[in-house]
């Protein structure tokens, strides 16, 4: 599910594969290097807020669950080696 959450939100500007595009400053989501912390609740709080204006928020774009999913999404694949 958050696969297909990441597809229809986040691929755009992230990539299918979660590399991010230089070209657009969207960062790699499959690294453990990120700049406001890749723990659970700072990336449930990105997904939620968005970040700078460089990165929409989703508070009115997801429900409730499907951010969490998405969360947990992109937890699971910085822990992928």
């Amino acid at each position: 599910a958050g696969k297909a959450i990441f597809a229809a939100n986040c691929a755009s500007c992230n990539n299918d594969d979660a590399k991010g595009k230089a070209d657009t400053g969207a960062p790699d989501l499959t690294d453990t290097v990120w700049l406001y912390g890749s723990d659970p609740g700072t990336i449930y709080t990105t997904v939620l807020d968005g970040r700078q204006g460089h990165m929409p928020s989703w508070d009115q774009r997801l429900t409730p669950v499907e951010r969490k999913i998405l969360a947990l999404f992109l937890i699971d694949l910085r822990l992928k080696p």
